[in-house]
């Protein structure tokens, strides 16, 4: 599925792969390599350059694996998801933390306002040395580390998920809250720049996209996912929905 996609990847775009974290070899408690395997074989096959294993940590993330962790205990519950960055051409890549900075925290303020840390100490058998005036330059953020902390809902899909239930639609079962996507988007695209979903869902990749000035396009295999994820952009000027999917659950064709 990856290779028409890389195919036609711009040299300085990227790919972002969301993969499940909770695949096990068949009745077995040992975890399966597979993360590891597909890591190897887009690098070698497909020529990316893996950028970034990011950690998604989600708190309220359902209880699992099931078999291994509620019955057999052998685990314990699983409460991340990797996020896999590869590109095209790393040193033409787009990225830039610099669209992505956080808010600096009371303690870090403090110290820039003051000039830096007064001290000195060495860390790491002097790999990391901390000097007075270190950490005291003003700048307009903090640099988000890999690990992202979401919950898997937010605002935006509980309020699609009331409307899906209306149409009598099946809810996806992998949502993401749209602030995943609109940090990887803002992190690896600039304005104007195409952002695809080829495995898109309920497609809230595409209203991220829409919402931070991109150019979009979402694939979905699913009819009912397609009619669904269309709710997202209803209240955007110039809305269309094509009468052929302009349908509600009693109305799918098989």
């Amino acid at each position: 599925m990856l290779e028409p996609v890389v195919d036609k990847l711009s040299d300085d775009g990227s790919l972002v792969l969301n993969l499940s974290n909770d695949c096990f070899e068949p009745g077995s408690p040992q975890r399966s390599t597979y993360l590891e395997r597909v890591t190897i074989a887009i690098e070698d096959r497909l020529g990316l350059s893996l950028m970034e294993r990011f950690v998604w940590s989600v708190k309220n993330k359902v209880p699992g694996p099931i078999q291994w962790a509620s019955k057999n205990r052998t685990h314990v519950h699983t409460g991340w998801e990797p996020i896999l960055w590869f590109a095209k051409d790393p040193h033409r890549v787009k990225s830039s933390n610099q669209r992505v900075l956080q808010p600096h925290t009371s303690r870090h303020l403090k110290l820039m306002a003051k000039g830096g840390e007064s001290r000195h100490s060495e860390y790491g058998d002097g790999a990391y040395r901390l000097k007075p005036g270190s950490y005291g330059q003003i700048t307009e953020g903090a640099i988000p580390r890999n690990v992202i902390e979401l919950a898997h809902n937010c605002d935006v899909g509980r309020a699609h998920r009331k409307v899906v239930d209306g149409l009598g639609l099946p809810q996806h079962g992998a949502g993401f809250p749209l602030a995943l996507p609109s940090f990887l988007i803002r992190f690896l695209t600039e304005p104007d720049d195409l952002v695809v979903d080829f495995c898109a869902g309920r497609s809230m990749t595409g209203l991220a996209a829409q919402l931070l000035g991109r150019r979009w396009m979402c694939v979905e295999a699913m009819l009912e996912y397609i009619r669904s994820g269309a709710e997202l952009f209803r209240a955007f000027p110039d809305f269309w929905m094509n009468p052929e999917i302009d349908i509600t659950s009693s109305q799918i064709r098989v």
